[in-house]
């Protein structure tokens, strides 16, 4: 595991516990939802992404 991925893995967790703590103790937020999703677009975009070295 190279360090870019463990770095996604770190803000993934990070994001995470931020909007989950947000849904249990502001209630529902359509934001946090939404971007909660942009995030793991993104992670998954890049932790998908096949590296190119030339």
């Amino acid at each position: 595991m190279n360090a870019q991925r463990i770095i996604l893995a770190l803000v993934f967790f990070i994001v995470l516990l931020d909007s989950l703590a947000k849904f249990i103790f502001e209630g529902f937020s359509l934001k946090t939802l939404l971007l909660l999703l942009a995030t793991v677009a993104i992670v998954v975009f890049l932790w998908l992404l096949p590296n190119k070295k030339d």
